[in-house]
């Protein structure tokens, strides 16, 4: 290289420009003979032949570096350009084994490529987790399909051997829990007055068919364990419930686990399933082993009156929203118009919830006094006794006794009893004429 650049030193320049002249007059003085005449052949002093020699493997070989450069540029674009495109069109495909498929499918979107995925079950990974990825770290082109096998976890109807939990400590449940992935099984714990601390109380199946010789991975069970005895502490706040209504004050004893008991009386002012009353005022705390008594209204009450402070007369009047049956019977003791009694106790009280019954209020007709059947045909005697006397409470009956008179046949003629007090049960006997004269 240094001989090729010491030509282009500035004696040898200026050389072969006078070089490059003398033989430029040459060619004119060539070209301005006549053509007609015999050219001579020309003689040239020996220096210049080398010289123009030399001229030549000069340009022939800078030519030719020019040609060489000129390739080598288009073939560095060329494989610039292909290069450039390459990484365009293809990527570089990670190894997502291990990894979530949404991080596959958030590079998948970034590199234009498709994922086809296949979903097994599988117990030793997660869910949504690949297992398995095919041309994992291997450059591929955009849009191509990438297979990737991703998890489903473990086998949801796969059967579980349940073991005695009643033997298992509260740490070795967990562990099982665990060990299998019940993800549908869940311990909870719970205070126990009876039940040591951490030990099981109770197992509960959501599903009534499911047992422990059918348990399956995805059935839903609950696993009681104890949390020893409640500590007794009174930190619960004690609400107004006065603007409460029965469901309320239910859910809110559930909330807090405090018991709430509930009583219904009658009030003449507080409407029905309103607060009357609660044993523990507003503000002041309880605990869960406190019982807090709420008294609820029944609304205004409908009290049953005492009859025996009215009549006969006005027993029908004295509880209007009462349906009263006032009656009268006979009595051997009781005066006439005294009271007897009634069906429901005074004082008893109904609400609007309620269905009213009767109430019967009797009231007494005095002694039973026989009076005079004369006059009456035998036909007639039924009724006379019934309406007269059963219908009455009196057990007053009659027998018959034909007798012979002038009387029209079938007449009463006579009686065994006659305008006169009898006992409450009496038989009283009555002579029928036989129409036949003596």
């Amino acid at each position: 290289m240094s001989d090729f650049l010491s030509n282009f030193t500035t004696d040898n320049y200026t050389k072969e420009q006078a070089l490059e002249q003398t033989v430029d007059q040459t060619a004119e003085q060539s070209d301005n003979q006549p053509t007609d005449q015999p050219a001579e052949p020309e003689k040239q002093p020996t220096g210049v032949k080398d010289r123009l020699l030399v001229k030549d493997q000069s340009f022939a070989r800078k030519k030719w570096l020019k040609q060489w450069l000129i390739g080598g540029i288009s073939l560095l674009a060329v494989i610039g350009i292909f290069c450039f495109y390459y990484r365009q069109t293809h990527v570089k495909l990670p190894d997502f084994t291990g990894k979530s498929i949404s991080t596959a499918q958030i590079w998948a979107d970034q590199h234009k490529v498709k994922l086809a995925v296949k979903r097994v079950y599988n117990f030793d990974h997660q869910v949504n987790v690949v297992i398995k990825a095919a041309d994992k770290n291997r450059t591929i082109a955009k849009h191509q399909t990438v297979n990737l096998t991703v998890s489903l976890g473990a086998d949801p109807k796969a059967k579980i051997e349940l073991p005695d939990f009643t033997k298992l400590s509260l740490d070795e449940t967990r562990k099982f829990i665990k060990q299998n992935k019940l993800d549908n099984t869940t311990l909870q714990l719970d205070y126990s007055e009876t039940v040591a601390k951490d030990s099981y109380i109770k197992q509960a199946f959501a599903n009534p068919a499911v047992s422990p010789d059918n348990f399956k991975r995805q059935d839903n069970l609950t696993l009681h364990y104890s949390k020893g005895k409640e500590p007794i502490v009174q930190n619960i706040d004690v609400p107004d419930f006065s603007g409460q209504t029965k469901e309320q004050i239910k859910t809110w004893s559930q909330e807090k686990g405090v018991k709430v008991a509930i009583e219904m009386e009658g009030s003449q002012t507080i409407e029905a399933d309103k607060v009357i009353t609660q044993s523990v005022a507003k503000g002041q705390k309880v605990s869960k082993a406190d019982t807090i008594v709420i008294k609820l209204s029944l609304g205004k009450p409908i009290v049953v009156p005492d009859f025996s402070q009215f009549s006969f007369d006005e027993a029908n009047s004295a509880a209007k929203e009462l349906p009263v049956i006032a009656k009268q019977v006979y009595s051997d003791t009781i005066a006439y118009g005294g009271f007897i009694g009634q069906s429901v106790g005074a004082g008893t009280q109904y609400f609007a919830k309620d269905t009213l019954p009767d109430v019967t209020v009797t009231y007494s007709l005095g002694r039973v006094y026989i009076k005079d059947l004369a006059g009456q045909t035998e036909g007639e005697l039924q009724a006379t006794f019934y309406n007269d006397y059963r219908s009455k409470g009196a057990n007053i009956s009659y027998r018959v006794q034909y007798v012979t008179s002038s009387e029209t046949k079938g007449t009463v003629v006579g009686q065994t009893a006659l305008n006169e007090f009898v006992p409450l049960t009496y038989t009283v006997t009555v002579k029928i004429s036989n129409g036949q004269a003596e």
